[in-house]
């Protein structure tokens, strides 16, 4: 019995010094891990292999590599981007946009300024002030695409055009203010002077661009109003032709002075008539009716009654026996070619002080960019937000890492089963 207690023993400490050989092995050993289960006997299934790679592969991936990349770029190669920034409203120089009942009420800008305000702001963000920029010595591709820039944050030198819009954009930030009208610019630019020079031309060209487009809207009302003109000086011309035409055609410059000459022609006729049958009446006492000399006085009074009566319709009346029109139609017909050559006096006069109006207005420079905060240099960076940035990639990259990591588990758990 003590001969088996002592063998017994004898393997209990065999056993266990081969089970701490095996643990130290375990421990301290630097190879793999197929190697160390291989030490012990053991030998993991080809999914368990597969898992690890898989484990290490997305850490490497999805946690380490983005942290370090972004740590290593934002740290030491990132650029450095000044923003300038300028504040303005669109103001009209004149009045002849018109008043704008509902703006002095409510406060709200008029629909004319509102719609040249937003010319303006999508004007700055687009191709067009890309191109006015370059014509003004401002090269977006020399400032944004310079070699110094890092190659993440720079403008390629062979950049399309929608690629350098799509750029440019990103570069300007503009928004505006509904109720008042205040429109609000950025610019970043990797320079400090850089910022503050493009936004000084980018308010310039947006000047230049909104007054264009009144430009060409006043050329067509000079262009209505001198057709107005022109449509005036016509109607008026052809007023004055037909009164002119009338007085030929009667025979009169005036219908006044033409009926006081007949009047006058009456009162001389009728003072005639008058003697004419003053003298029948007194020599009736001595002489007969029928007497030859009474016969010459009636033929004189009655043609002198005739006469009068032939010059009282050329005034007025029933028509004369020739059909010739009398004074009284007469000046009924001028009356109205007058008329019509006082209105068209009248509307030749108003449309040219309309035009002379629009030919000075069209000559001033309409639209104004009122700026109360200008373009200035920026002191410090703005962009980027290293410090921001690389907390949003730690957390993003934990986030992803710790899903893919939970999936692939559960993949491995379902496998298993």
């Amino acid at each position: 019995m003590e001969q088996q207690r002592l063998k017994g023993l004898a393997a209990s400490k065999q056993v266990s010094k081969e089970l701490a050989f095996s643990a130290r092995k375990l421990r301290f050993s630097t190879s793999s891990r197929s190697v160390l289960f291989k030490a012990v006997g053991l030998r993991p299934r080809v999914a368990d292999r597969l898992f690890y790679s898989l484990f290490i592969c997305l850490t490497f991936g999805l946690l380490f590599l983005p942290i370090a990349s972004s740590a290593i770029y934002l740290g030491y190669f990132a650029s450095d981007q000044f923003e300038s920034e300028a504040r303005f409203t669109v103001r009209s120089s004149t009045s002849a946009l018109g008043k704008d009942q509902l703006a002095s009420v409510t406060g709200i800008p008029s629909a004319k300024i509102a719609q040249d305000t937003m010319i303006v702001v999508n004007y700055i963000q687009s191709y067009e002030m890309v191109k006015a920029l370059e014509t003004r010595g401002v090269s977006v591709k020399e400032i944004f695409g310079n070699e110094h820039i890092d190659l993440w944050a720079r403008l390629q030198r062979n950049a399309s055009i929608e690629e350098m819009t799509e750029y440019w954009r990103r570069m300007t930030k503009v928004s505006v203010s509904p109720g008042s009208g205040i429109v609000s610019v950025k610019v970043r630019a990797f320079t400090a002077y850089d910022a503050s020079l493009i936004l000084q031309h980018v308010l310039s060209a947006s000047e230049a661009v909104v007054n264009d487009v009144n430009v060409r809207i006043w050329k067509d009302v000079i262009s209505t109003a001198e057709e107005n003109l022109k449509h005036a000086a016509a109607q008026l011309e052809g007023a004055r032709a037909g009164i002119t035409s009338a007085r030929n055609r009667n025979s009169l410059i005036s219908v006044e002075s033409s009926a006081d000459l007949v009047n006058q022609l009456i009162v001389n006729l009728e003072g005639r008539r008058l003697q004419l049958q003053g003298r029948m009446e007194a020599q009736l006492s001595n002489v007969s009716i029928s007497a030859p000399q009474m016969k010459v006085l009636k033929r004189e009074i009655e043609s002198t009654e005739k006469q009068v009566e032939d010059l009282k319709r050329q005034l007025a009346g029933r028509k004369l026996a020739s059909g010739e029109p009398n004074l009284a139609d007469v000046s009924q017909e001028l009356a109205q070619l007058q008329l019509a050559q006082n209105l068209s006096e009248l509307q030749f006069a108003s449309s040219a002080k309309t035009l002379e109006q629009v030919r000075f207005t069209s000559q001033q420079q309409l639209m104004y960019l009122e700026s109360f905060l200008d373009p200035r240099v920026p002191d410090k960076a703005t962009y980027p937000k290293s410090g921001l940035w690389f907390i949003v990639v730690v957390i993003g990259s934990v986030l992803s890492w710790g899903g893919a990591i939970g999936i692939s588990y559960l993949v491995r758990s379902r496998l298993a089963d």
